[in-house]
Formats: structure tokens, sequence, C-alpha cells
């Protein structure tokens, strides 16, 4: 994944939507990418997140990472997913 990418992630029956803004190669020391991804319409995730901190007695920002590993997100190509949407919606 890059800069510009388009990108996926399932949390909790959460579909996560969004563009990575930036890579990090092993960021925190362990080999593996990171990436920041500007999420779109994510407010059920946020507020999902802020809540268990809440409850846990966090930060209320605890829970909602700045930077995500590679294995925590999916590459999409947007125009396919896009067109398979479209003729699930038609057919």
């Amino acid at each position: 994944m890059n800069k510009g990418d388009t990108v996926f992630q399932l949390y909790g029956g959460i579909h996560r939507y969004g563009k990575v803004v930036e890579k990090k190669e092993n960021f925190k020391g362990d080999g593996w990418s990171w990436f920041k991804i500007d999420w779109v319409s994510d407010e059920r995730y946020a507020t999902s997140q802020r809540w268990k901190a809440k409850m846990r007695g966090e930060d209320k920002n605890h829970f909602l990472p700045e930077y995500y590993r590679s294995d925590d997100v999916q590459k999409i190509d947007l125009n396919n997913t896009l067109k398979k949407l479209i003729k699930l919606q038609n057919d």
C-alpha cells in the first residue's frame, strides 16, 4: 500500500473505508509498514472506541490509533468495488 490508496477495515461488524495519507516503514522497530488513514464517515467507530475508553478509565482517544499496521487494513480497488456494489443494488 502507498499514499493515496483506498483501504478497508472490518472492526466488530463496522465497515470502515479510508484513504492512506502517510506511510512509515519500521515505525515501531518491528519491521512492519504502518499507515495513517483518513477515514470517511467514521463516527460509529469513533463513538464505540470512546465509549470503550470511558468504561476502562482511559483517555477518550486511547483506542483511536494514529497509525495502523499493514495487516490491519486491506487495500481495495475502489472502482471495481463500486461496480460490484452497483450491480448488487440493480440486480
